[in-house]
């Protein structure tokens, strides 16, 4: 029996153990109590029988058990006729009393006639066989219904335990890394739910595996790419085959290489520290319109290079920021724009007091892909980024409790955008 199941039992069988002993010694007392005011009724009726005897001067009836005590002598009366004896007991006796004689408890009753006193005795309910029955019976009744309510409550419990046990079984065979596990039948209660959250996480964790995989792949794919040319081009600079007209070349073309590495490396560090918890946000009040038009400035002639006209449109916004963080995101979206940009076309930033957006003419993003293009790793088509740019904005935006998203632009490409509802400072 496991141990779940003894607690089921004792939590069930306990309090009706309880319940059982108190209802018994209560019903006993109720018994009892009934039995012994009915007992007082019958004394008292015994002793007007025997008084009605001795007014008619006739024999009181052998059934009944009494004494008569006048002028300071006491006759036994009953079966076996009158007898004197001396019982200094009956002297100090109330109307209804109770006496205790050789260890057998009695009832007595008192009936005062002129100058005799009658008083007529018998056997105390409690101590009377003839409620050994009912006793019995209640006991018997008891006993039974514990037997029913414990096999009962095992049956049940076994049903109620039974998901418990195999998802505590299947638990295990997940931390042991299996993915191929069956849940067991999910009841329509709590423990439902439970599996039902364990089947989210078990999802949770294959969804994981496969993204984890996926990441550690693209970078590797990312750093080996950087490093072959690096490599290549400086095995070429050793080995002397570069003519020195083109030295220039090589050497800026390492250096881009080596950037790519670093960017790599520091967006990794960036994604890293931010899942983690591990980067505080430094949250200040930020002239929004001032950080926009900034930033614009600072990636135009990066825009003018591809052909590419980078236009913004702004009104006075402050927001509670990290400044820092906030510019990347934008950096991000801008970068974005510019590699889905055609030739020729615009991107426009425009800022107003309830979002900021970043618009392009490119191919857009698919309905589908709306939700997954946040994650990690996860590239736009024909993108030549690492795929972590808008994992990074996603945990930043995330920290900062805005809502964002990607829309179709009104430039017929993707809209980036970030909605600041109550958040900002007017």
């Amino acid at each position: 029996m496991s141990k779940l199941m003894r607690k089921f039992l004792l939590a069930v069988i306990a309090p009706l153990l309880i319940m059982g002993i108190l209802s018994f010694g209560l019903t006993a007392f109720l018994v009892n109590r009934f039995a012994e005011d009915e007992r007082y009724s019958q004394l008292a009726r015994e002793a007007n029988i025997i008084k009605e005897a001795l007014a008619e001067s006739r024999p009181v009836p052998r059934e009944i058990q009494g004494f008569i005590t006048k002028d300071g002598v006491t006759e036994r009366i009953g079966g076996r006729g009158r007898q004197i004896v001396e019982l200094p007991i009956l002297e100090d006796l109330q109307q209804k009393d109770r006496i205790e004689v050789q260890g057998n408890r009695l009832l007595t009753y008192q009936l005062t006639s002129g100058g005799t006193v009658i008083t007529t005795i018998r056997e105390a309910p409690l101590a009377s066989s003839a409620l050994d029955g009912v006793y019995l019976a209640i006991g018997v009744a008891f006993f039974v219904t514990l037997l029913l309510a414990a096999g009962l409550a095992y049956y049940m419990g076994r049903q109620f335990i039974r998901p418990i046990i195999e998802l505590r079984r299947v638990a295990k065979q997940i931390g042991d890394g299996r993915k191929d596990v069956t849940l067991p039948v999910r009841p329509n209660d709590e423990v439902g739910e439970l599996i039902r959250a364990v089947d989210e996480m078990q999802e949770q964790l294959v969804q994981k595996d496969v993204l984890q995989k996926s990441f550690i792949a693209g970078i590797t794919h990312d750093l080996r790419t950087p490093l072959a040319i690096i490599r290549n081009e400086t095995e070429a600079l050793a080995a002397g085959v570069i003519p020195v007209e083109e030295l220039p070349e090589v050497t800026d073309s390492i250096i881009e290489e080596a950037d790519r590495l670093g960017l790599l490396i520091d967006e990794t560090l960036v994604y890293s520290k931010l899942a983690g918890g591990m980067m505080p946000l430094d949250r200040t009040e930020v002239a929004l319109d001032s950080l926009v038009q900034e930033t614009v400035e600072r990636l135009r002639s990066t825009f003018s290079k591809d052909q590419v006209r980078l236009t913004v449109e702004t009104e006075p916004v402050r927001l509670v920021v990290d400044h820092r963080m906030f510019e990347r995101v934008l950096v991000n979206f801008l970068m974005n724009a510019q590699v889905a940009a055609p030739t020729g076309s615009e991107v426009r930033v425009r800022l107003t007091p309830m979002e900021l957006t970043v618009e392009d003419a490119g191919s857009g993003v698919a309905e589908a892909d709306r939700a997954t293009i946040w994650d990690l790793y996860v590239k736009q088509t024909g993108g030549s980024g690492h795929g972590l740019g808008l994992a990074i904005s996603r945990l930043i935006l995330d920290s900062h409790g805005l809502e964002y998203g990607v829309r179709d632009s009104s430039l017929k490409g993707a809209c980036f955008y970030i909605r600041f509802g109550e958040e900002r400072i007017t």
